[in-house]
């Protein structure tokens, strides 16, 4: 038993295409990590594909549909090849990064050049969180991973992944290499990232800490990322899995979100402008992860925690747990789960800017995903077995529904008129997915 830690690809800003995405590679992960557990795996010489469609709802805000298709190539002697594609689609009403106010918003569409064409505008009634109800993005994503056999206890993995969006391209690459030790109940392993991104926002890239109403833009930008990780896997005992994991990584370039601006607020708390945010341009993460896995004869459970920090000054922990209940003919199941998130804000973060020291601000994003909060996600899963096929293993059919609810921490004195509004709400979501491998 051993597992073959990933190069993890550092997390993008967008909060809610994480959760889907993560949301749909536990598909294929709870399988395997049961397998890893149970001492068996996918026949070699053989085919298999994971197949998973999600829908994504938030209260009031972004839905998305979310296709995945994960093939793989078991080549036997350790050897296989792993193809991942990928596509989402959203669309609904993105927050902007504006305060609510007391007054009627009016504010532009990324594409908009000025505050004076109506088909470019759209406006925020008073007392409402400010948010584009335009907003629709889509991305079509493709990864490839080839492990193969170096010795008898030496195991390379080599793997890219580009991503395309009509105003975003990435494209990067990792390899890793894993050794086993003590008959191979130890897995040692380290493996390395890099990861490069092109931005083209819609209407070009704002000037950060430009004045909104001047929509002064420029052209693309670009980012680079590098990344590294130390694990270790041991068998503890027959049914019992441990791996632990340290992580860093690092960006470098353009951070910011291009489609997100800041209120300016006098002591009233009255509006008087906007600026687009201004982030640093590099962050850098280290990350350590803990997960135990244990099996018996018709239950399983998993159990992870992770902990992040970053030289933004956010810090978050994370803790998840997994139980799987097989019925007597072992050929159904069920598994509920249950996460639990919590970070501290950036140290630029706020949800607004204040006159009497605009000009004094260095970095400033009010950007909710940067703020203080907690959440929990609560989930259940149903499997069941499909008939064996010739000579594969058979397959699995699966359904799962997940619960997410995010609550703001922290106390914001607002000025003036502000008093009472709900100036940074919470966020509440469905996932719901249905999967097939065969």
């Amino acid at each position: 038993m051993q597992l073959k830690p990933r190069v993890r690809r550092p997390a993008g800003p967008d909060m809610r295409r994480r959760l889907m995405a993560a949301s749909c590679a536990l598909l294929g992960a709870s399988s395997a990590r049961s397998q890893a557990v149970a001492g068996s795996g996918p026949a070699p010489n053989t085919w298999s594909i994971d197949t998973a469609l999600a829908y994504y709802h938030e209260d009031g805000r972004i839905q998305a549909i979310e296709p995945v298709v994960n093939v793989l190539k078991d080549f036997g002697d350790g050897e296989t090849v792993g193809l991942n594609l990928t596509f989402d689609a959203l669309s609904g009403s993105s927050p902007n990064g504006a305060l609510p106010s007391r007054s009627v918003q009016t504010f532009a569409s990324p594409s908009g050049k000025n505050l004076t064409d109506p088909s470019k505008l759209y406006t925020t009634a008073p007392g409402q969180l400010p948010v584009d109800p335009h907003y629709h993005d889509q991305r079509l994503a493709g990864a490839l991973n080839w492990q193969l056999p170096l010795t008898r206890v030496t195991q390379a993995t080599l793997g890219g992944k580009m991503s395309y969006e009509h105003d975003f391209f990435s494209v990067s690459g990792n390899v890793s290499i894993a050794e086993d030790f003590n008959e191979k109940n130890t897995t040692l392993s380290l493996g390395v990232n890099d990861e490069y991104d092109t931005l083209h926002p819609i209407g070009g890239t704002p000037v950060a800490g430009s004045d909104y109403t001047l929509f002064e833009k420029t052209a693309g930008k670009t980012k680079n990322g590098a990344g590294v990780l130390l694990g270790v896997t041991q068998v503890m005992s027959r049914r019992w899995l441990s791996e632990f994991n340290l992580s860093a990584d690092r960006f470098t370039g353009y951070l910011n979100d291009p489609y997100k601006i800041i209120s300016i607020i006098d002591a009233a708390g009255n509006t008087t402008g906007y600026e687009y945010e201004r982030r640093p341009d590099e962050r850098t993460r280290k990350s350590a992860y803990l997960e135990n896995r244990v099996g018996w004869d018709r239950a399983s459970a998993g159990l992870s925690l992770r902990y992040m920090t970053d030289d933004w000054q956010i810090h978050s922990e994370t803790a998840q747990l997994h139980l799987r209940w097989w019925i007597d003919s072992q050929d159904k199941y069920f598994e509920p789960s249950l996460r639990w998130y919590r970070q501290t804000a950036a140290d630029f973060y706020s949800p607004w800017i204040s006159a009497a020291n605009q000009n004094s601000t260095a970095y400033a994003s009010s950007d909710s995903r940067l703020g203080a909060f907690h959440a929990l996600t609560f989930g259940l899963k149903y499997g069941e077995k499909l008939a064996d096929q010739g000579n594969s293993a058979g397959g699995e059919f699966s359904a799962r529904i997940e619960y997410y609810q995010q609550v703001t921490d922290g106390h914001f004195d607002a000025p003036g008129s502000l008093q009472g509004l709900d100036l940074v709400p919470g966020l509440k979501a469905i996932l719901l997915q249905i999967g097939w491998r065969f």
